[in-house]
């Protein structure tokens, strides 16, 4: 029996390939508990275990084309998870010194409690900003910026050249540089 469960995943695999649901919720069905508690095991937060996971799936929804080609689908989606814990440890490090970055350039020491309201007006102001973005413009601005991918790794994954890619960082940071104000922009030039 143990034999044929390769041979099976393998066939999950190309129905996924092919667009079928029913296969796609089966391998969800099939590793969701144990991606949580690997993603919960590292994290120690189970809203983050959740994100992941939720992540690993619409990747691997989106990417379901390639899944042909995998020859070991459990390790496959093993390395998904543990991909995307690392981008998401990256993700917290980088949003930690944007914010240490923030308020040390911010006002004097002693106005901390008034310097956290304002990064916190600023955060949700840049967020509603990227959310009124185009949405080819949003997704590349949140990998770029928010995930950490380089322009190669962005064009690899939604499949476009890295010059298309550029351009589209480029509208965006101009568009969030006309909606913004000087702190928020003091936040998006930090995070360029």
């Amino acid at each position: 029996m143990p034999s044929e469960a390769p041979a099976y995943e393998k066939q999950l695999f190309s129905r996924i390939a092919d667009g079928e649901e029913r296969a796609f919720r089966e391998v969800f069905e099939r590793y969701k508990k144990p991606f949580y508690a690997a993603a919960i095991k590292m994290t120690r937060s189970a809203a983050e275990a959740e994100e992941i996971v939720q992540d690993v799936f619409v990747e691997l929804w989106q990417h379901r084309a390639s899944l042909r080609q995998v020859e070991r689908p459990a390790s496959y989606l093993f390395a998904m998870v543990y991909h995307e814990i690392a981008h998401h440890f990256r993700r917290q490090a980088m949003e930690r010194r944007i914010k240490q970055r923030v308020l040390e350039k911010a006002q004097p020491a002693d106005d901390s409690t008034e310097q956290l309201l304002e990064l916190r007006d600023c955060e949700s102001s840049l967020k509603v900003a990227i959310e009124a973005l185009p949405p080819q413009q949003q997704l590349v601005y949140r990998l770029s910026r928010q995930e950490g991918f380089s322009r190669e790794e962005i064009a690899d994954q939604l499949h476009i050249s890295p010059n298309t890619v550029k351009n589209h960082l480029l509208k965006a940071l101009r568009e969030l540089r006309t909606r913004l104000h000087y702190p928020l922009m003091l936040l998006v030039l930090l995070m360029w």
